[in-house]
């Protein structure tokens, strides 16, 4: 049975746990679900090593203190991250089990269309303000200074019921309990024509040549220049089995375009859930418009991950429009976050994790402090699945050591206030040394002997050393900041 903490046990504290342990991954819930979800977290604690327990929605918005049940939720996590040392956490179940945050964007001088309320899960992810620095009631303005790059790993079920819960965890459990599935060499990549001059053939290409990984190759591919019915063809590839699809093309939360623009074919929500790809399940993503609104009833990503007898166990879509540009028709606005999503599903050759959602928001947030069309694309860009899923390759070889981005509690931890003392393992003039946040930034340039860090905002990093001489990472160590 998955571990049920009450929250009234995470108190204003200034040590971490007695016995040391971190609750790396946290879910999210209501009462009538935390039982079903002990198998995932049974996976997540036995071959992830994240420490995990379950924590009621209804506990939280009880004892913490917020407008909304939103910000008491945020407020939970806030404390989780900067006492528990939490890296991940699931929302487990749709908005009426966990509500979501929905961030404002005014950009009609951009496109009369964008101006609306905005579902974010990464109000959840960076813990920085309350994202309502004017008290305005209008979240994630740039007045409201939300610095936008994620402190730890958030995604959602998007569960109404048990039934939904229990088709998504038999998902999860039997694509990571098979990394040698014969069919995950499989590669989709459907790009079609959204306006004159943006193709997604083009997209696809560039893709193909500058991320995909040599054991996915050749990919499946479907195309505007292709001949044949679009739709009928994507649909065939899906039912053999597809690990891995990438889309582009015009969309709406009741559809995805199949070259919709020249053929008019749209592949309808009962046709998601109609797949019959039983065991061979697909990590999807999208440009398209709304594929992932999951404040509706049932969008296109829900309906393909709800397939009862396909489909898929994860997404990585739009909330609200997607968009592209002119100026920049393959790597602008929408695209950023896609091909972030991408380039961190195809990092490594040994292993990759869905963790690849704070890429795309990472890649995003540099474009997006002032200009209101990007900021636009980060809020409407979210994770349906597990963010810690590990996504399998085909012939991987264990865990990567190369990274600096978190991969589980694999290392040692230091619970520090104030200064951080800097021992160097070896010369201090063979080594360089940072401390960087969870999705691998540096925040500080580590010296021998103590480093202030008292203008971090309290929470999880980690201590990155690498030899001056081959770059290679020789050293990570967990460091827990606190007040």
């Amino acid at each position: 049975m998955a571990k049920l903490l009450p929250v009234a046990l995470l108190v204003a504290a200034t040590v971490a746990p007695a016995s040391g342990q971190t609750l790396d991954h946290v879910i999210i819930t209501c009462d009538s679900f935390a039982s079903l979800y002990a198998p995932l977290s049974s996976f997540i604690e036995r071959t992830l090593g994240l420490n995990d327990t379950v924590v009621l929605v209804a506990d939280i918005c009880a004892t913490r203190p917020g407008r909304d049940d939103a910000e008491r939720i945020r407020n939970f996590i806030k404390q989780a991250y900067s006492e528990w040392g939490t890296t991940h956490v699931l929302m487990g179940g749709d908005i009426d089990i966990v509500p979501c945050r929905r961030a404002w964007v005014d950009a009609r001088h951009v496109h009369p269309l964008l101006y609306d309320s905005i579902p974010a899960d990464l109000y959840y992810a960076d813990l920085d303000g309350d994202w309502d620095l004017d008290q305005d009631n209008l979240f994630g303005e740039p007045e409201d200074s939300v610095d936008l790059y994620p402190d730890l790993f958030v995604s959602r079920v998007p569960a109404s019921d048990s039934a939904a819960l229990a088709l998504f965890v038999d998902k999860f459990l039997t694509y990571v309990e098979n990394p040698d599935a014969e069919y995950l060499d499989e590669v989709l990549l459907s790009g079609f024509d959204v306006f004159e001059g943006i193709y997604g053939e083009t997209t696809m290409e560039l893709y193909d040549s500058l991320y995909i990984l040599p054991e996915y190759k050749p990919c499946n591919k479907e195309y505007d220049s292709d001949p044949g019915l679009h739709m009928l063809d994507v649909i065939r590839e899906l039912n053999q089995g597809q690990h891995i699809w990438v889309h582009i093309d015009h969309c709406n939360w009741w559809g995805m375009g199949m070259g919709y623009m020249n053929h008019g074919e749209v592949m309808y929500n009962n046709q998601l859930r109609a797949l019959t790809n039983s065991g061979k399940y697909t990590i999807m993503t999208s440009l398209g418009c709304c594929t992932g609104e999951f404040d509706t009833s049932m969008c296109a990503s829900e309906s393909f991950i709800l397939a009862p007898n396909g489909g898929g166990l994860a997404t990585a879509t739009n909330s609200r429009y997607g968009l592209g540009s002119d100026g920049n028709p393959q790597r602008g606005m929408s695209y950023v976050l896609v091909e972030g999503f991408v380039s961190g599903l195809f990092r490594d050759p040994d292993e990759n994790s869905l963790e690849a959602i704070a890429d795309a928001w990472t890649r995003a947030v540099p474009l997006a402090d002032t200009n209101l069309a990007y900021r636009w694309c980060i809020f409407c860009w979210n994770l349906l699945g597990e963010a810690a899923m590990p996504v399998w390759v085909p012939s991987g070889t264990g865990m990567a050591e190369e990274s600096t981005k978190y991969k589980g509690p694999r290392t040692s931890q230091t619970v520090v206030r104030g200064a951080l003392m800097y021992r160097p393992t070896a010369n201090s003039s063979q080594r360089s040394a940072g401390l960087v946040d969870i999705t691998g930034r540096k925040v500080v340039t580590l010296r021998p002997g103590a480093n202030d860090i008292r203008h971090l905002v309290p929470g999880v990093y980690f201590l990155a050393e690498r030899s001056a001489v081959s770059g290679k990472l020789t050293a990570v160590s967990r460091v827990v900041i606190q007040n």
